[in-house]
């Protein structure tokens, strides 16, 4: 039966070593394979570099009440941009009473460049093709669009280097007036 040399090929340099003489270097082990380069995405590189929009400098309060007389809105949170993804995303929120009764937001996202936010907008509008109260907004701009439920009127439309999402829920107001003042405002930016 043979007989593994293994056993032996561990024992030769202990034998050579306590003879005081000197085992060849063993073979050198496969090196590890090199850490791959870091890949850098020029894309993520530039949108790191930018200087992201801030929801609540596009919209006061005052210029909330303007729109809607009679309420008194408060800033009830603002979210400074977060990279999130490919995009800034900057969130500002007002309250008009004590809870979220009355309310209007405004969500920023910020992409790379003003094509990006438009093609973000494209492909957004595409799929809201069967939403509840969907209609185009061409006073907005290419692609801007509304859509409406139950006390809540959201509008989606670029401005400047972003994609903006105003909406207005719970005002006491019919939806017709209040798309009508939602619009007022997405202008008024």
């Amino acid at each position: 039966m043979p007989r593994s040399s293994a056993p032996l090929a561990l024992l030769l340099p202990l034998l050579l070593a306590a003879c005081g003489e000197r085992a060849a270097p063993a073979e050198p082990e496969a090196a590890p394979a090199k850490a791959s380069a870091t890949v850098v995405d020029p894309e993520l590189e530039q949108l790191k570099a930018l200087s992201p929009v801030v929801a609540c400098s596009l919209l006061s309060e005052a210029e909330v009440e303007a729109v809607f007389p009679g309420l008194d809105f408060r800033l009830h949170q603002a979210l400074e941009p977060q990279l999130s993804g490919y995009a800034w995303d900057s969130r500002c929120t007002y309250w008009a009473g004590e809870g979220p009764t009355n309310t209007v937001e405004l969500f920023v996202s910020t992409p790379v460049s003003e094509a990006k936010a438009r093609a973000n907008l494209a492909w957004r509008r595409e799929s809201a093709t069967t939403t509840r109260g969907y209609a185009l907004q061409p006073q907005l701009g290419t692609d801007a669009f509304s859509t409406t439920d139950t006390g809540v009127v959201l509008l989606h439309f670029v401005h400047g280097p972003s994609t903006v999402e105003l909406r207005v829920s719970d005002i006491p107001t019919p939806t017709e007036e209040k798309l009508r003042q939602a619009l007022a405002l997405a202008q008024s930016l």
